[in-house]
């Protein structure tokens, strides 16, 4: 290793050591300047140097950029004390200046750095993403990873791609330094194996179908698990993308099970399918009947109101026919009373008559009886003779009389009746009757 000699002379208050950049050779040597790669490095500037005194070696500046962390690792210096604690067993952290790994990283910005004196390792202080898959990188730390070959419970071995998001703590990247070195090796030598050995575990405990159905369970739980497991190597595990296994190069079973389970799903699908048809064209029938049914609405609605009328209608003629029985029923009640009534009446002037025509028989069976008697008779006499006369149509006065007597049967007739008595003649008209 070549020695660097340690810095002197750059006091300015003490004017006979101080060499004001290596310019005053002599005020160099009388502070005690050594032969050889000075650890003091010049900045950009304009210096007077003898070259017969010291040459200059141009050297670009040190660039941390935004994002990143520059841990030192000094190759000279004085020997520091330990800083890292005592539960930290995987090297020492010293103070600035000395040798050993810094325990201040530096921040993002430009340094002079001798980069003969040590090395700065850059360490991103952002997330970065570690990819687990062929041909894909994520940051510059995965370019030689890939897919995680798997053993599931049911014999295949399909390919799992994964990724996994990292944060480093820039206040822990000394410590990140001082145990893996630098942040490849830790991808390489650390992270990738402890990840393909969790999931490797995993996968045999489980079917290549439960592996794809399960993937989402399969993530939360590897989130959970692999958190503690990455704070134990100072470093943040953010979160784990699992994607979906693949059959390897030649492996035409798992694209048979992959081809199956896509059938089944097309099946369900159009299960569920022909059921929202099914509904749709429920919904159109019902649409269709609401818009018929709002078409026919006012023929509708007109017809409720007839049969409303109707039935009113009805149910007055059925009242007026109630009512009009009941007239009837009176009518036929009254004339029934009325009937009676006349009945009673007629057989009481009936009776009256009865009683009347019996007094007038026993007024007239008197009458005949004395002169009355007399009277009446030839009263009835009298009648049938006329009766008689009228009906035979023959004169009461012959136009040809009979020689011998001056007499007619007027006459004769009218002799009879004087010369009877009421009685006899009675008697005798009986008789011929």
């Amino acid at each position: 290793m070549e020695w660097l000699s340690h810095p002197v002379g750059d006091d300015a208050q003490t004017p006979r050591t101080y060499h004001n950049n290596f310019q005053d050779p002599e005020a160099f040597l009388a502070a005690g300047g050594s032969r050889g790669r000075q650890l003091h490095v010049l900045c950009e500037g304009t210096y007077f140097i003898n070259r017969l005194f010291a040459t200059v070696e141009f050297i670009k500046k040190t660039i941390i950029p935004v994002g990143f962390v520059g841990v030192v690792v000094s190759y000279t210096g004085r020997k520091g004390a330990d800083l890292s604690g005592k539960e930290y067993s995987h090297g020492e952290l010293v103070e600035s200046g000395c040798r050993g790994v810094w325990r201040d990283a530096l921040m993002p910005g430009k340094y002079a750095f001798n980069t003969y004196a040590g090395k700065i390792e850059l360490v991103p202080t952002t997330n970065f993403v570690l990819m687990w898959k062929s041909g894909e990188s994520g940051s510059k730390f995965d370019a030689n990873l890939r897919e995680i070959t798997l053993i599931t419970k049911d014999a295949f071995e399909p390919q799992l791609p994964l990724s996994v998001v990292v944060h480093i703590d820039y206040r822990k990247a000394p410590m990140v330094v001082q145990r893996f070195g630098n942040v490849a090796q830790l991808v390489e030598q650390t992270l990738d194996p402890m990840v393909s050995s969790y999931f490797k575990n995993v996968s045999q405990t489980k079917t290549f179908i439960e592996l794809i159905q399960s993937r989402s369970e399969l993530q939360t739980n590897a989130s959970n698990d692999m958190r503690e497991r990455f704070q134990a190597y100072s470093l943040e595990f953010q979160e784990v993308l699992i994607g979906t296994p693949k059959p390897q190069a030649g492996d035409t079973k798992i694209e048979n099970i992959m081809a199956q389970l896509r059938d089944r799903q097309i099946a369900r699908e159009q299960v569920e399918t022909f059921a929202q048809k099914q509904i749709a064209a429920d919904k159109e029938r019902e649409l269709n009947e609401a818009e018929q049914r709002a078409a026919k609405q006012k023929e509708l609605t007109g017809s409720l109101v007839d049969i409303s009328i109707k039935e009113n209608q009805g149910s007055a003629n059925v009242k007026a026919a109630e009512k009009k029985r009941q007239e009837v029923e009176a009518l036929a009640q009254g004339e029934k009373f009325k009937q009676e009534m006349e009945g009673a009446g007629r057989a009481s002037a009936i009776r009256s008559v009865g009683e009347a025509e019996a007094a007038a028989i026993h007024a007239k069976s008197e009458a005949m009886q004395g002169e009355g008697a007399d009277k009446q008779l030839m009263q009835t006499v009298m009648l049938r003779l006329a009766e008689a006369f009228e009906t035979a149509k023959m004169p009461l006065v012959p136009q040809i009389q009979m020689g011998g007597g001056d007499s007619n049967a007027f006459t004769t007739l009218l002799s009879l009746m004087g010369s009877l008595k009421a009685g006899e003649l009675a008697q005798s008209l009986k008789t011929k009757e």
